[in-house]
């Protein structure tokens, strides 16, 4: 199996050739810095699996996972990070990742989700899973933006919400826009669905 390594922090790039040099079957056959040079690597190289860093200079890992995807579809995505929160995961397996570990997780699994994600089934940590029902993705939003999404999931229209809570609707369009922004959602019937389902499990 033939991996390419991309983090921004050569002391992370130089462990990560270290630890996972110790399994015969993996292969580190380049590292890059950011996800441009990370682009011009694959150009010249056959790699089965990329691990990328998701914050990175120049071009970071969500970005470069989707140019890796749109040029080279057959490689595999593994996003290697230290963040574990609901909209890096979200954004991260949109982008065509099929994998997401921590830098925090063991290099014995980290070495086994390689070899998973190279065999084509996608994995994710258990820490960035819970990511995804973490009770604190709605806390993040202001009050008045619990408010609207309030109104919102009642099925109230802009002007309704706006009426209601005495705003423009142009204020309200603006709360929607930053609550989609902020919970990585696409558009008021998931912000809705979200909500509700959030209100089932008690939270």
């Amino acid at each position: 199996m033939r991996i390419v390594l991309v983090d921004d922090d050569e002391l992370v790039l130089e462990s990560l050739s270290v630890l996972l040099a110790e399994d015969e079957d993996v292969h580190v056959v380049g590292c890059a810095a950011n996800g441009a040079e990370a682009l011009e690597l694959l150009g010249k190289l056959a790699v089965d699996v990329v691990l990328l860093d998701v914050q990175m200079p120049v071009m970071d890992g969500i970005e470069a996972a989707q140019r890796i995807k749109a040029q080279f579809p057959r490689i595999k995505i593994l996003m290697l990070t230290t963040f574990a929160d609901y909209r890096t995961v979200h954004r991260a397996l949109e982008a065509g990742a099929s994998g997401f570990l921590l830098k925090s997780d063991p290099t014995e699994k980290q070495v086994m989700t390689i070899k998973a994600v190279h065999q084509g089934l996608p994995v994710i940590s258990e820490q960035a899973l819970k990511s995804f029902s973490d009770p604190l993705v709605f806390n993040d939003l202001s009050r008045s933006e619990q408010e609207v999404l309030q109104q919102l999931s009642d099925g109230l229209s802009n002007k309704e919400i706006a009426a209601r809570l005495c705003l423009s609707e142009g204020t309200v369009r603006n709360v929607i826009s930053v609550m989609l922004d902020k919970l990585a959602l696409r558009d008021r019937t998931q912000l809705a669905i979200a909500y509700w389902q959030r209100k089932s499990r008690g939270r």
